[in-house]
C-alpha cells in the first residue's frame, strides 16, 4: 500500500500512536493530527485517501469535521463510544472501530478499503511478518487444527488463523467454503467429480450439505 495518502486524527496520543503502528506495519505512514481544526486545515490543503477520526475532540468533533468536508475520503471512524454508529454510517463511513481495537481488526477494515479501491488483496501473517498475497493467486486455503495452509500458484504459507476467519475476509462469490476443513477459489476448480473437487492436482472432499450449493455455483 506505498503511496497511500492516510491520516490520523486524534486528541489522546497514545491512541495516535497505537493507530500508526498498526499502518506502519502494512508500510503505511500517516500524517497525525491531535485536533479536528488542524485536520481541516490540512485536509482542505491537500487530498487523502483515508482518514482514521476520533469522534469526541476539543474545539471541532469529528462528525462535524466530516460534515464540513467538501472532498471526503474513505473515513473509519475509531471512538471509545458506540453511540455514534448509526450517525456514522448515515455519513457513509467505511467502518466504525471501537477502541481498543486489534491489528487484525484494523486489517480487515484495510482489507475493506482496498477491495473497495479495485485492489484484490489480503494481507497474510507469516513468521512474524506480513506477506500481501493477491486473491487471483489462491487456489484453496486448508485447516490444519490451529493453522491453516494458503496455497497459491506461486508459493504455500502457513498461518496461524483460522479457517472462518480468513474466508470471512475472501472476496464474495470467488471463494466458498465447500467442506469444514477447506475453502477453495471458484475459478481455480478443474473437476467436480465424485462428490470431490480437483484443483491442481489436489482432490478435496465436498461436504454432503453443501454438494448442491457447489454445483449451482459451477453451472451459474
Amino acid at each position: 500500500m506505498t503511496g497511500l495518502k492516510c491520516m490520523v486524527v486524534d486528541d489522546e496520543p497514545l491512541a495516535i500512536d497505537v493507530v500508526v503502528d498498526y499502518l506502519q506495519k502494512m508500510d503505511i505512514h500517516p500524517v497525525c493530527c491531535e485536533n479536528g481544526v488542524e485536520a481541516l486545515r490540512q485536509l482542505q490543503q491537500d487530498r487523502f485517501d483515508l482518514l482514521f477520526l476520533d469522534i469526541e475532540m476539543p474545539g471541532l468533533n469529528g462528525l462535524s469535521l466530516v460534515k464540513s468536508l467538501s472532498h471526503r475520503p474513505a473515513i473509519v471512524i475509531t471512538t471509545a463510544y458506540r453511540d455514534y454508529a448509526v450517525e456514522g454510517f448515515e455519513l457513509e463511513v467505511l467502518d466504525y472501530l471501537v477502541k481498543p481495537f486489534s491489528f487484525s481488526r484494523l486489517q480487515q477494515t484495510m482489507e475493506k478499503f482496498t477491495r473497495g479501491k479495485g485492489e484484490d488483496h489480503i494481507f497474510l501473517k507469516v513468521d512474524k511478518r506480513l506477506v500481501q498475497v493477491l486473491m487471483k493467486d489462491i487456489l484453496y486455503i486448508e485447516s490444519r487444527k490451529d493453522y491453516i495452509k494458503v496455497l497459491t500458484t506461486k508459493e504455500e504459507y502457513i498461518c496461524h488463523q483460522t479457517l472462518t476467519d480468513i474466508t470471512g475476509r475472501l472476496s464474495p462469490g470467488k471463494f466458498f467454503r465447500l467442506h469444514r476443513s477447506y475453502t477453495v477459489a471458484l475459478d481455480k476448480i478443474g473437476l467436480y467429480k465424485d462428490n470431490c473437487v480437483h484443483i491442481a492436482g489436489k482432490v478435496i472432499p465436498v461436504s454432503r450439505e453443501h454438494r448442491h450449493e457447489i454445483r449451482r455455483l459451477l453451472h451459474s
